[in-house]
């Protein structure tokens, strides 16, 4: 009973949420900027200047060795507590897509526990190191991400990424899962595959020159298959295969701010995390890491992205555990077209 109803309270606080922000997305328009829609034509100063006030003479002041402070005063460019004062940051415009591949570079734990239903408590929490050998430093992961710029302050996002694992490992200690126990010692093949979906909308908060702050809300599907045998055993006898599927929503915040521009091309830092509930599911997701952009022609760019992302999703039910995290550099490119 207590479980339902805190369902139901988070399903009426996602649903308030979403009202508000529409309210006032409908009241409110984006302030005009040169940024908005990646427009990065300007010249050395990015911003553009409409109307220059000509300053007062000031007397001639002769200072020693020019040529030395001359250099000091270009070396304080790259100073980067001086960085994004005058900065202009491109952002995707009513219309444009953002695509582009990502890698991920993980360190890959899991944990499982299925026990049977009629005798509750003879399970054992199954270490996917440990007991089922996979390789947990080491493991490349990729993934599609796609973004569409529905509306001014609306965006649309989606992101698949699989995952297929397999090793054949003799633990040093033995488990037990759905009923069935593996000796210790004795050599055991496993295999895991996983497909995350991920969909979702994203509400601009704020945009300024400089920076852009979003709301997202996203739908998370995961399938977990799990096959664990015998590897000297027949395909059929002492085998256990279990489908675990995962059905959460996740709620965070993103902020992006440019740092330099470099002759129309930015660098930019990027940052963002949220938390993932319903379906007896908890989970955590954040990332943070630097962008590099270029553009293409008036209105189109291509980027580049690197960074360190921490994800963890896990799902507790009864006699069923199911929990992975992930965590490791990255790196991403893509298009705004």
């Amino acid at each position: 009973m207590l479980r339902t109803s805190i369902r139901h309270l988070c399903l009426l606080a996602i649903l308030v949420t979403a009202v508000a922000a529409i309210a006032h997305a409908d009241s409110t328009t984006p302030a005009d900027s040169a940024c908005y829609g990646t427009n990065l034509a300007q010249s050395e100063g990015y911003l553009g200047v409409s109307k220059v006030k000509p300053s007062s003479p000031t007397p001639l002041k002769v200072k020693p060795w020019p040529s030395f402070s001359a250099g000091f005063q270009g070396l304080s460019r790259y100073n980067p507590a001086e960085w994004g004062l005058n900065c202009c940051l491109p952002t995707p415009a009513k219309g444009q897509f953002l695509v582009g591949p990502k890698v991920f570079f993980a360190r890959v734990q899991g944990q499982a526990r299925r026990g049977l239903d009629q005798t509750p408590g003879t399970a054992t929490v199954v270490d996917f190191d440990d007991h089922l050998g996979f390789r947990k430093t080491g493991n490349t992961i990729w993934s599609i991400d796609a973004y569409y710029q529905f509306r001014p302050r609306w965006g649309l996002r989606y992101s698949f990424t699989p995952l297929h694992m397999d090793a054949t490992h003799s633990p040093l200690t033995g488990f037990t899962i759905a009923g069935q126990s593996f000796q210790a010692g004795s050599p055991i093949h496993a295999s895991w595959k996983r497909y995350e979906h991920r969909a979702g909308v994203v509400f601009n908060l704020s945009r300024r020159p400089n920076s852009l702050t979003n709301l997202f809300a996203e739908w998370i599907y995961v399938q977990d298959r799990l096959s664990i045998r015998s590897a000297g055993g027949t395909a059929t006898a002492g085998v256990v295969r279990w489908d675990d599927d995962k059905s959460a929503a996740m709620i965070g915040l993103e902020f992006n701010k440019c740092l330099k521009n470099y002759k129309g091309n930015t660098l930019a830092f990027n940052a963002k995390g949220g938390v993932a509930f319903l379906d007896d599911t908890v989970g955590y997701d954040a990332e943070a890491g630097l962008s590099y952009l270029i553009p293409i022609k008036t209105g189109r760019f291509g980027f580049v992205s690197a960074g360190y992302r921490y994800s963890r999703l896990q799902k507790d039910r009864n006699t069923r555990m199911f929990g992975t995290t992930l965590d490791g550099a990255f790196l991403k490119a893509g298009f705004l077209f």
